[in-house]
């Protein structure tokens, strides 16, 4: 029987036994290496700033001043022993938000330049979609987190479904692949206690962008969205049924006021997606 198993303990002793368990556990989580969102937050606070790439307005990159900054090296260096495992749901999306987008960030601070079929440094990429090749930029090796090696992707795929936890449709407007059209890298770093907020703002600041984010006109009653809503349009589904009824909590009174009267006659369209840098990529051929 079961006390045998556990050398002939009595109900109080077993109860005694699993508790000094547990807080061992918690103890061993918490003893666990932590990564470093200070640093981090010095990072976006130094060197991310609003600005206009291509006539839209968003959070230009300093990815010159990114890439030798000591704090960004502290950072990335404290994501690859940092624990992943046992966190609140709040702590994992603060680590897997922060570390994508330095991630993101540090895919275009290593691979700068575009080259010829013979090698040759031919200039700056545009896009962090240039680092491609045979494999996809978003599946190459990102950086290491926990110990384990990721690529973009499936530091996205893990927030898309962080099981045992459900997915909080919100990282959409949170993770930033590096492009203009992709929500704003956030100027402080995400942090569990304040993570439910920063979301919130993440996802108001994306649409309150009316060339990337959202437009609504109301003579021709369409709502013009960021292709993101198209892409992953199961994810905002599954949280609130369809696509306008996950943005109208989100949107200002008056275009939540429109959209609720008149939510049968919309018609959804979408903004190109501008796949180009948000900010000056840092080449130089000449090295």
């Amino acid at each position: 029987g079961i006390n045998a198993e556990y050398g002939g303990l009595n109900t109080q002793q077993m109860a005694c036994w699993w508790a000094v368990s547990c807080l061992a556990i918690v103890a061993m989580a918490a003893s666990m290496p932590v990564a470093d969102f200070e640093s981090w937050d010095r990072v976006v606070h130094r060197h991310v700033r609003a600005g206009v790439r291509e006539g839209i307005e968003l959070h230009v990159v300093d990815y010159a001043g990114i890439g030798p900054d000591a704090d960004f090296q502290s950072f990335i260096e404290s994501l690859a022993h940092a624990n992943t495992t046992g966190l609140t749901k709040n702590a994992t999306y603060a680590l897997f938000m922060n570390a994508y987008n330095a991630l993101a960030i540090k895919m275009i601070i290593d691979n700068p330049c575009k080259h010829n079929a013979l090698g040759k440094c031919t200039g700056p990429i545009s896009s962090i979609k240039d680092i491609g090749g045979v494999v996809p930029v978003w599946d190459k090796p990102a950086g290491v987190l926990g110990g384990k090696s990721y690529s973009l992707q499936q530091i996205e795929d893990f927030l898309r479904n962080p099981a045992p936890m459900e997915e909080d449709s919100r990282v959409h407007a949170c993770i930033v692949c590096a492009s203009i059209s992709c929500p704003n890298v956030r100027t402080e770093a995400f942090v569990p206690e304040h993570i439910d907020s920063q979301m919130d703002d993440q996802l108001f600041g994306m649409l309150s962008n009316p060339l990337k984010g959202f437009a609504l006109n109301k003579t021709s009653a369409v709502v013009t969205l960021s292709k993101i809503f198209s892409w992953y349009a199961g994810d905002f589904q599954k949280a609130a049924g369809s696509v306008l009824d996950f943005i109208l909590p989100h949107l200002v009174q008056e275009d939540q006021e429109y959209i609720a009267t008149h939510k049968s006659q919309i018609e959804l369209q979408y903004f190109d997606y501008d796949w180009n840098a948000n900010g000056p990529v840092p080449c130089n051929c000449t090295r």
